[in-house]
C-alpha cells in the first residue's frame, strides 16, 4: 500500500537535484515517505547485501538511507567527467510486475513471448525496479540525508542522484558522434552478458554492442501510471499502427527503448534519441550519477562568446576576457572525449559546436 502523503516543497533539496551543482532545480516536489517498509502489504524493503568485491576499473558505492535503515551496494564506472552506476538503483522495492504483463507487451510489439525465456526475477533485476513518481521524488528529494561512500571514502551528501537532461547529453557525447547508433553501441549490454540480454531477440542485443564503459544499458521502456488509450506505431510511415486500451502498470517500450529518467524530464533511446522536458508520472527505472568535483578533475573549461575556442585552465587560473565556464551538455562531452581524452585531437571547436547542435537536446 502506498502512503499518498502531501507533497512538500523543500527549497534546500532543490539545490542538489542533479549530479552537478550548476543547473536549475526548481519545481521538484518532495514527498515525506515512499513505500511504507512497515506495511505487510508492501514489498519488503531490501535488507543489507554483502559488500561487493573489488573490480578493476570500477568503484564500489555504498548507499545508506538512515530514515529507512536501507543499505545497498553498487558498482560505478567513470565516463568522462562523471561516475555512473553500472545498474539501475534498487535501494527500495519498485512496483510489482508479472510475467503476463511482459508477455502482453511483447505481443503488442509483435514479438513471440515464448522465445524470450527470462524469469520475472531476472527481468526485474536487469530492467527494473520501476518506481512511481511519489517514490522517485522521495528518493531524489532526500539526497542530502543519505550516506554514500566510494571504496570506503565518505562522499559529500547530495552529490549522487539522477542526472539532468544536459548531463545525459554529455554522457551521449562521450559515445562516438553521439548518434543513436553510437550511443546504443557504446552503452548497451552485450548479448548474453546477463540472462535478460537475449542475442538478436531485438535489435538492442547484437554483436556490434561494445558496452565500452561497462554502463550496461538495458531497453526496459517504461510503464503506464493509469488506464488510457495508447497508439503504437509499428513503422515510421504512420501507415501501420494499433490503438490499445492499456491498464495501470502495462509496459511500453520493453525491449524497444531505453529510458533515462532525469530530474527535469527524461531521455528515450529507441530508433531515435528524444529529450523530454516535462515531468512524467509514468513508472520508470532510475540510474544515478555523480559529476567529479573540480578538485578531482584538476581543471576548468571555458568557452568564448563566439564559440570558436575552448580553453582548459587550472583551478586557480582566471579565464581570458569574454570567456565563460563551459556548461554541462553535448559540447562539453565532445571536448572531453575528443580533446582531453584524445579520441580525435584534430577536431576543432567549431566542428564540435556544429556536431553538438545537430544532436537532439
Amino acid at each position: 500500500m502506498k502512503i499518498k502523503v502531501l507533497l512538500l516543497l523543500i527549497i534546500s533539496a532543490m539545490c542538489v537535484m542533479s549530479c552537478s551543482s550548476d543547473d536549475d532545480y526548481s519545481g521538484i516536489e518532495i514527498p515525506t515517505n515512499p513505500t511504507d517498509p512497515t506495511d505487510p502489504t508492501d514489498p519488503a524493503t531490501p535488507t543489507e547485501p554483502n559488500p561487493l568485491p573489488s573490480v578493476a576499473g570500477k568503484v564500489v558505492v555504498k548507499f545508506f538511507d538512515p530514515r529507512l535503515s536501507t543499505t545497498a551496494y553498487y558498482y560505478a564506472v567513470k565516463i568522462g567527467e562523471y561516475y555512473w552506476m553500472d545498474s539501475n538503483i534498487n535501494h527500495y522495492s519498485g512496483q510489482a510486475m508479472s510475467r503476463s504483463q511482459i508477455d502482453l507487451a511483447l505481443t503488442r510489439y509483435r514479438l513471440n513471448p515464448s522465445k524470450y525465456n527470462v524469469s520475472i526475477q531476472n527481468i526485474n533485476k536487469y530492467f527494473g525496479p520501476y518506481y512511481d513518481r511519489i517514490d522517485y521524488e522521495y528518493i531524489e528529494g532526500n539526497r542530502n540525508n543519505y550516506q554514500i561512500t566510494e571504496d570506503g571514502n565518505l562522499i559529500t551528501a547530495g552529490l549522487w542522484g539522477s542526472p539532468s537532461n544536459a548531463e545525459v547529453a554529455q554522457l551521449f557525447a562521450m559515445c562516438g558522434n553521439g548518434s543513436e547508433n553510437s550511443v546504443r553501441t557504446a552503452l548497451a549490454c552485450k548479448p548474453g552478458s546477463n540472462p535478460a540480454a537475449i542475442n538478436n531477440y531485438t535489435y538492442w542485443f547484437t554483436s556490434t554492442n561494445t558496452n565500452k564503459f561497462g554502463f550496461n544499458l538495458m531497453p526496459g521502456g517504461a510503464r503506464f501510471n493509469g488506464d488510457q488509450q495508447w497508439k503504437l506505431e509499428h513503422n515510421h510511415n504512420q501507415d501501420d499502427y494499433e490503438i490499445f486500451n492499456v491498464a495501470t502498470g502495462d509496459f511500453y517500450g520493453f525491449l524497444q527503448a531505453a529510458v533515462i529518467l532525469t530530474w527535469n524530464g527524461r531521455v528515450t533511446i529507441d530508433d531515435y534519441i528524444k529529450f523530454d522536458t516535462v515531468k512524467s508520472w509514468h513508472w520508470m527505472s532510475i540510474r544515478w550519477c555523480r559529476k567529479l568535483t573540480n578538485a578531482e578533475l584538476g581543471y576548468r573549461l571555458y568557452i568564448d562568446q563566439a564559440q570558436s575556442d575552448i580553453v582548459k585552465l587550472g583551478l586557480n587560473t582566471s579565464p581570458p576576457n569574454g570567456y565563460t565556464e563551459l556548461p554541462n551538455g553535448a559540447l562539453r562531452g565532445f571536448y572531453v572525449q575528443y580533446i582531453i581524452e584524445g579520441a580525435n585531437p584534430d577536431m576543432t571547436v567549431p566542428q564540435m559546436v556544429t556536431l553538438a547542435k545537430s544532436l537532439p537536446h
